[in-house]
């Protein structure tokens, strides 16, 4: 019964108006409240979303300025990579050097170079072996520039400069054997249309240059042929289909008659050349003239030597050689190079080795000449190189002189390793010498050529560091380390007061010699 009261008056209690009343105010409290929270939550998500589409938008614009300043980097990027393309196509860049240490064996300074001998005095003919032997830095540079037009003509051009001195100094200054030369500057151009017939492939030349055809022995550094100067020509003119040829025009000036203000007075030899080519056959032919020669100032000598020049000093001259150029065989035998040259010359022409350089040479000068050097691959690892250059001359000086040499070098190269290899070098001149009574000026006093004979020899030891191919007897670059021992016959020491042999400290009996020496070329 009790029971039954109680819940009575709960239930009374809980679904009376005023408490219904009182639950439903409390659930509309709460409604609004979330109403205003998820107001503030939807403004709230509003302003992000703003937000966002304001970043939205920056990132917009940086991404199309990144896109424009990449496009603004890869044009001027495209642009430079033109212009370095414009300027390194067809850019060219070589380059000879060679330089080291020589040192006697008192420890000095050593006299030394190829053209060491007296017989070397004859405009620098009679080279002997180089290896052990060179005490001078020697400096080549030639940079070229080949261009291809439109219509398929072409042009070259071609400079090259270059530098010697004895000092071994870091910087040489007021050096007489210190002087920078431009020693070729000159333009080719060719594949012309209007060109036919035999000069369909010919080109054309003008300038300073090097003959094309030169050729020399490096071993001895001495030209078979050095053809030079400044004028122009027209090559590979193709007569049949084995026979084609060159043709130069050059001059080089021998001195002055002296000061004048209205004309020029330069003596000057000119040189016209053919050059023909049948096969490894070369058959070059030259003429030349230098008006006014006999007549040069002070009769004093043209090369430099001091000596008087003669009463009948030449102003024409001609010249020929006949020589053969095998790139395959060794003379014909096995595998391997060789190249050979028979030159004569008479009057201007009567130097063989620079036709046209030397004015001093007489009306009645004759020269013969012959020049040879091979390079024979010898087992695995062994190279030699044997060359000879031989010549007569008579009357080059003065009416009744003579002068008769010879000179043998074997360069031989044993490689080791990929990098390391021995060279030897033997090197035989003989001299037989007569000046018949030739002057020159030495010290302010004239003084008398003697008449001398003998011979001279050279043995070179090399251990040598290379890189490219080391069985390459003509590879380089080098570095090379030397000892190298000279001795001649006591008579070459009377040959000139103002000659290296016969010098202080340089006399017969033997002389070491001891160094080291990098070259490159390229």
């Amino acid at each position: 019964m009790r029971i039954s009261v109680i819940s009575a008056a709960v239930c009374c209690a809980l679904f009376s108006p005023s408490y219904v009343f009182a639950d439903a105010q409390s659930v509309e409290q709460r409604l609004a409240l979330l109403e205003q929270r998820l107001n503030a939550a939807e403004q709230r998500t509003t302003e992000a979303e703003r937000r966002a589409s304001q970043a939205e938008a920056k990132l917009a614009t940086l991404s199309q300025q990144s896109q424009a300043t990449e496009k603004k980097v890869e044009t001027v990027s495209q642009k430079q990579k033109q212009k370095q393309n414009a300027l390194s196509d067809g850019f060219e860049f070589n380059a000879y050097a060679r330089s080291g240490l020589l040192i006697n064996n008192h420890g000095k300074g050593a006299r030394g170079g190829p053209g060491v001998s007296p017989a070397s005095s004859l405009n620098g003919d009679a080279h002997v072996g180089r290896l052990g032997n060179e005490e001078d830095n020697y400096i080549e540079l030639s940079f070229g520039k080949r261009m291809t037009f439109d219509d398929g003509s072409w042009a070259h051009f071609k400079t090259m400069i270059a530098d010697g001195a004895t000092n071994p100094d870091p910087w040489v200054q007021d050096n007489d054997s210190h002087h920078i030369n431009v020693r070729q500057m000159y333009v080719e151009m060719g594949n012309f249309a209007e060109f036919s017939g035999p000069a369909k492939n010919a080109y054309l030349w003008a300038g300073k240059r090097f003959d094309r055809d030169n050729f020399d022995i490096h071993f001895t550094d001495s030209d078979i042929m050095f053809l030079g100067g400044t004028g122009a020509g027209i090559y590979d003119v193709q007569w049949t289909n084995n026979l084609k040829g060159d043709y130069s025009l050059y001059g080089r000036n021998f001195g002055d008659l002296g000061s004048s203000h209205y004309e020029d007075n330069d003596i000057q030899n000119l040189m016209l050349t053919a050059n023909h080519f049948y096969g490894n056959w070369q058959l070059m032919l030259t003429g030349m003239t230098a008006q006014g020669n006999d007549a040069l100032k002070d009769n004093t000598a043209s090369t430099g030597s001091y000596a008087l020049r003669s009463d009948n000093t030449a102003q024409n001259g001609y010249y020929a050689m006949l020589a053969y150029h095998d790139k395959q065989q060794f003379y014909g035998l096995t595998k391997g190079v060789s190249e050979t040259a028979l030159q004569f010359g008479g009057g201007l022409g009567a130097e063989a080795r620079q036709p046209g350089s030397d004015g001093d040479l007489t009306d009645n000068a004759t020269s013969l000449r012959f020049a040879s050097y091979g390079i024979l691959p010898v087992a695995k690892n062994w190279e030699i190189a044997p060359s000879v250059i031989a010549q007569h001359s008579e009357d080059r000086y003065r009416d009744g002189d003579r002068y008769d040499w010879a000179t043998f070098n074997l360069r031989a190269s044993q490689a080791l390793t990929p990098h390391f290899a021995l060279l030897y070098e033997a090197s035989w001149q003989y001299m037989d010498l007569d000046p018949n009574g030739r002057t020159y000026r030495s010290d302010g006093n004239m003084n008398q050529y003697q008449a001398v004979k003998g011979d001279f020899y050279k043995l070179t030891f090399a251990p040598t560091f290379k890189v490219g191919n080391v069985f390459d007897i003509k590879a380089r670059p080098e570095i090379r380390l030397f000892a190298t021992y000279m001795n001649w016959d006591r008579e070459l020491d009377r040959y000139a007061i103002n000659d290296d042999f016969g010098s202080a400290g340089f006399t017969a009996g033997g002389t070491w010699n001891f160094g080291v020496q990098t070259e490159i070329w390229f």
